[in-house]
C-alpha cells in the first residue's frame, strides 16, 4: 500500500474517534442538565410544601382543651336534676376523676328510715342509665348521718342506719334496674364525714345524705 493509502486510513480513524468523543460529550451534557433539573424541581417542591404548611398553621384555630368524659357526665347529670326540679335536694360535683352525686335525706328517706322514697326513683333511674352506658366506672355508695344518736330495734346506732341506706340504694340499682352487682360497693360512715357543722337543723340536714361516687377505672 502506498503512502497515500495509509494517510487516508489514518484520517478516517481520526474522524471516527472524534465523532465518538463528540457523542459521549453530548450525552454527558444531557445527563448533567437532567440532574440539575431534578435538583431544582425537588427544591421548588420543598419550598412549596413549607409555604403550604405555614399557611395551614397560620389559618388553623388554636386547639381547645377537650371536655373530659367526667365533666360531660357531670353536666349531663346536672341537666337531669334541673329537669326534675330537685336542685335543692341533689347536687353533682367532680373530685379528681370521680363524679359524686349527693342525694339529701329529704328526697331519699323518711327520718330514721332506710326505705327509698318514690320521689327519688326518677333521679336514681337516670343515674343508673349513665352508669350502664359507661362500664369503665365502678360505683361506691356512701351513707351518711348527722350526729343525733338513734336507738331503735332495727338501727341501734347511726352506723347501722348509714349502711342500711347505702344498701337500699344499691338494691335499687340491682333489683329494679338490673345492674351488675360486681360494679358496686357500699360504705356506712355514720356521722364521721360531715359536710357541715351539726349545730343547727339546717346543717344537720346537709349531713344526712347518700353519696353515689362514680370512680373511673381507666
Amino acid at each position: 500500500m502506498d503512502n497515500s493509502g495509509y494517510k487516508r486510513l489514518i484520517d478516517r480513524s481520526r474522524s471516527t474517534v472524534d465523532s465518538d468523543s463528540n457523542w459521549l460529550i453530548t450525552l454527558s451534557d444531557v445527563m448533567l442538565l437532567l440532574l440539575v433539573f431534578f435538583v431544582v424541581l425537588l427544591m421548588a417542591k420543598h419550598v412549596e410544601t413549607k409555604k403550604t404548611a405555614g399557611a395551614v398553621t397560620a389559618d388553623a384555630p388554636p386547639a381547645l382543651p377537650a371536655t373530659t368524659t367526667g365533666e360531660a357526665l357531670r353536666d349531663e347529670m346536672i341537666a337531669r336534676i334541673k329537669e326534675l326540679g330537685i336542685e335543692n335536694d341533689a347536687t353533682v360535683r367532680t373530685v379528681n376523676n370521680d363524679i359524686i352525686i349527693t342525694l339529701k335525706e329529704s328526697i331519699t328517706f323518711m327520718p330514721g328510715e332506710a326505705e327509698i322514697l318514690q320521689g327519688s326513683a326518677p333521679l336514681i333511674a337516670s343515674i343508673a342509665e349513665i352508669i350502664r352506658r359507661h362500664p369503665s366506672y365502678m360505683v361506691e355508695i356512701d351513707g351518711h348521718t348527722d350526729n343525733v344518736p338513734i336507738h331503735t330495734s332495727r338501727f341501734p346506732s347511726n352506723w347501722e342506719l348509714s349502711v342500711a341506706r347505702a344498701t337500699s340504694v344499691l338494691k335499687y340499682f340491682i333489683d329494679v334496674q338490673g345492674m351488675d352487682p360486681s360494679r358496686f360497693y357500699v360504705k356506712g360512715n355514720a356521722d364521721q364525714r360531715p359536710v357541715a357543722p351539726n349545730d343547727t337543723p339546717e346543717q344537720r340536714a346537709q349531713n344526712r345524705r347518700v353519696e353515689i361516687r362514680l370512680k373511673s377505672m381507666e
